[in-house]
């Protein structure tokens, strides 16, 4: 069981609990049934962790800075202590001119602390790309991976309440850190081979001779 604390906006965190194992980081893009209203139902995460972990969030509906403006944002949540809660968020939303975005960790009270402000670009009319440096984030003492996941969440139009939508559905997905190639499977041990029973050889008993009478 892994609970995940969503940060919504810069402010709210809303905790749910998802019943479901990680991902294992094999496939890092992740595509999305079109299945959430609003302007920012999620099409595909594109994960690229070679150098910073970046993101590009893309949707099924066009939407512009100006029109998601106070209504809606993405969020890449990070697990980075392994300890089944999400440990940051980065937040993108838009300010009316263009995007911006920072990233909290949050605290076991329920606060979010603002780390640092990130890159973050909109990506032709379906998507938006953020960037968070591993050097921003606290790891785990002898972790070798973390788990990310994203959010999207609009109010507006047919969401008359926050249309939330998550990928992966389910879980996070776990990515290993930079320099750390998984365990190799151990070859199975060899069944150890039976000894020979050894064979007992009966000598057979002598037949005694009767010497003939007269």
């Amino acid at each position: 069981m892994r609970r995940l604390a969503l940060g919504i906006g810069a402010l709210a965190v809303t905790t749910v609990t998802v019943f479901a194992l990680p991902v294992l980081a094999d496939h890092t893009d992740q595509v999305d049934p079109h299945d959430t209203g609003g302007k920012l139902d999620l099409g595909e995460v594109v994960f690229d962790h070679m150098g910073a972990p970046t993101w590009r969030m893309s949707t099924f509906p066009t939407w512009t800075v100006r029109s998601i403006w106070d209504l809606g944002n993405f969020v890449v949540q990070l697990d980075t202590r392994g300890d089944d809660v999400a440990d940051y968020v980065a937040v993108v939303r838009s300010d009316g001119r263009r995007l911006v975005a920072a990233l909290f960790r949050l605290r076991r009270d329920g606060r979010e602390i603002e780390v640092t402000s990130l890159r973050t670009t909109k990506s032709g009319s379906r998507a938006a790309t953020v960037t968070v440096p591993l050097r921003e984030v606290s790891i785990g003492p002898n972790r070798v991976s973390y788990f990310w996941s994203v959010l999207s969440s609009f109010t507006g139009g047919l969401c008359t309440r926050t249309c939330l939508d998550a990928v992966p559905d389910e879980g996070m997905i776990e990515q290993p850190l930079p320099g750390v190639t998984p365990s190799p499977t151990p070859s199975p041990t060899p069944s150890p081979t039976p000894s020979p029973t050894p064979t007992t050889t009966t000598t057979p008993t002598p037949t005694p001779t009767v010497a003939p009478f007269g």
